[in-house]
């Protein structure tokens, strides 16, 4: 059953650009018989994607409906007309076959603009699959129902109980500008579904049925209950988020779905991660689960085996501890002994697969000037980087580049010191910690055309897909000389993410013949992320905003390290220290960072041939 559904997916996701996480949360969903719900402004594909988790299953030719609801909708139009023979006979009864009542499948666009007629007769299909068709109770065939939204009903009372009564919410967004160019490549119509990939009945009752046997380990009852502890004490002052018995049973059906569906007898620690598109109700509050759930998850993981084809050593090899040796590096690639950065070329060797997107440990032992590389090569990076506190460096003026095109999903970057480089073009699912960056840009040299792909970040150009970013500091220079340079303190773009504890310290504009459109912290930011007690001085441009894209100001003469240890939470013993020359933070280059723990990829892994227990059941679960 694995590989059916993994050959599905594939299936389901060509033609499609940024929908492979939705497309498989919903499957997923739909064969735990719950149903979902898409948030998204229009055109993103929402009614496409149901469309293709429909044709997923074999039905009959009346197995599927699909309704664009409005507030002048009736409930003929969802539930059937009134069927005139019985009126006859004094009885109230609806016609249902061909709508919702009768079918396994349906979708319903702009759900919460429902009359309070529909609404009713809704409650009662989502939850008990019963409608009430007159005096009689009908059984509901139903399967799942996926419905979609431009936005939630977080402030519409009357709402609150159909919306949950969907188990899943699923952000849809626009695709990223850096995608759009696939876009050009999608022409023509979809491709039907392979009558050898869809699932049949038998295959849903049967995964329906087995997945009752799946056994939920001691350690998973506790890490969901420490979980509604958690969620329990982190909302207890918001009243939109609660969390029900109901939605325990049925998140309890969810995971044991998944175990069995990645062909597993029991729950894991992966299957408990699904539980961050459950746990929230309003949109503010997403990655606050994300983020508490992986807490919690990361708790109870522990250093394991690698799983795959490595060969394991004899006995007599086991007793002299080998380890993986990268060929150039010193070190073998673990969290306690790191592959060593100690010159440019050690740096931009990073650019091979086989060493910077393996997910080892690196850690860096000097200083390393960049300046001499007329040629910047593309990065790809999946690991985990210790700066040191030591410092990356590029002083040709207005040539400004980024050190990694790309960091990939559940790296860490932690104590860097970068002068005239940014972080990344791109930063996904990934944790950077406590780096330092001093831009120096001349605008002059940096005119690429749209000022989407122009605009520069300190960090990132963009941050995206459940990152999280803390105290780091960025400051610097703008200068333009001919054209318009546009710059943002941390990135152009936050998707999904949270940054928080985080600054930026005085921004001078020059201007000697040009313009400069400067943004604090960001140019735009979306609902999904999570911006928390970011500040800058208040010499920059921008609003005293706490929680929001220009952060806190704070007068130049309060913008001192007791202002950042006692208010941003910054540790000036071991990680930070204050630059009185510069008067600004600096990072410490005496190997101490090392003690700031990476959140998604902890380093817990004592030799080469060991791994996290987390990491590895995420990467082999076939819905993450």
């Amino acid at each position: 059953m694995k590989q059916k559904i993994l050959t599905l997916l594939k299936q389901l996701n060509h033609g499609l650009v940024e929908r492979e996480s939705t497309l498989k949360t919903a499957l997923l969903t739909v064969l735990a018989g719950e149903n979902i719900v898409l948030i998204g402004p229009p055109g993103t594909g929402k009614s496409m994607m149901a469309r293709r988790i429909a044709e997923s299953f074999k039905h009959d030719d009346n197995s599927y409906f699909e309704y664009l609801l409005t507030k002048f909708s009736t409930p003929e139009e969802i539930f059937g007309p009134l069927s005139i023979s019985e009126l006859k006979q004094d009885r109230f009864k609806r016609n249902t076959a061909g709508y919702l009542p009768a079918v396994k499948m349906a979708f319903l666009d702009e759900i919460f603009k429902a009359s309070s007629s529909i609404l009713n007769a809704l409650l009662t299909i989502l939850n008990e699959r019963i409608y009430h068709n007159g005096a009689e109770p009908q059984r509901v065939p139903l399967r799942a129902l996926i419905a979609a939204s431009n936005e939630l009903p977080t402030d519409q009372e009357e709402l609150s109980a159909l919306y949950d009564r969907f188990l899943v919410r699923s952000f849809v967004s626009y695709v990223s500008h850096d995608n759009l160019p696939r876009l050009f490549e999608q022409v023509g119509a979809m491709p039907a579904m392979s009558e050898r990939t869809q699932l049949t009945d038998a295959d849903v009752n049967s995964i329906q049925r087995t997945a009752t046997s799946v056994t939920i380990p001691t350690e998973i009852v506790d890490a969901m209950q420490r979980i509604w502890i958690q969620h329990q004490e982190t909302f207890k002052e918001d009243r939109r988020e609660r969390l029900s018995d109901r939605r325990l049973k049925k998140v309890i059906e969810l995971l044991r779905v998944s175990a069995f569906t990645n062909g597993r007898s029991h729950v894991n620690l992966s299957d408990v991660f699904l539980l961050k598109d459950c746990l929230w109700n309003h949109q503010d509050n997403a990655m606050k689960v994300r983020d508490l759930i992986l807490n919690i998850l990361q708790t109870f993981s522990r250093p394991v085996p690698q799983s795959g084809d490595a060969i394991k050593p004899t006995p007599a090899q086991a007793s002299t501890k080998p380890k993986i040796v990268v060929k150039g590096y010193k070190g073998s690639g673990t969290a306690q002994d790191p592959l060593l950065i100690q010159t440019v070329d050690d740096l931009m060797d990073l650019s091979r697969p086989d060493v910077g997107q393996k997910g080892y440990y690196f850690k860096q032992t000097a200083d390393i000037d960049c300046t001499a590389l007329s040629h910047w090569t593309n990065i790809t990076f999946q690991g985990h980087y210790d700066g040191g506190g030591l410092t990356i460096q590029n002083k040709k003026i207005g040539d400004h580049r980024y050190l990694f095109s790309h960091i990939q999903v559940q790296s860490s970057i932690i104590c860097l010191h970068l002068e005239g480089i940014s972080l990344a073009k791109i930063i996904n699912y990934s944790r950077i910690t406590d780096c330092l960056s001093v831009v120096n840009l001349k605008g002059g040299d940096l005119q690429m055309g749209w000022m989407s792909d122009s605009m520069i970040g300190g960090i990132a150009h963009k941050i995206t897909e459940g990152s999280v970013v803390e105290r780091c500091f960025v400051t610097g220079r703008c200068e333009a000389t001919r054209f318009t340079l546009y710059f943002a303190g941390f990135a152009k773009s936050c998707e999904a993410s949270i940054i928080r504890q985080c600054a930026i310290g005085r921004l001078d504009k020059i201007l000697t013949g040009g313009t400069v459109q400067m943004h604090r912290m960001f140019y735009n930011t979306d609902n999904t992320s999570t911006l928390e007690n970011n500040a800058s001085i208040d010499s920059n441009p921008g609003k005293d905003d706490r929680n929001g894209p220009d952060g806190k100001s704070v007068a130049a003469a309060l913008f001192n390290q007791r202002y950042f240890e006692n208010t941003l939470g910054w540790d000036f013993d071991t990680v930070w220290r204050w630059d009185d020359k510069e008067d600004r933070p600096a990072l410490r280059s005496v190997g101490l960072c090392a003690t700031v723990t990476p959140q998604y990829a902890q380093a817990t892994a004592p030799e080469a041939d060991m791994t996290d227990l987390l990491t590895q059941q995420i990467r082999a679960n076939i819905w993450l």
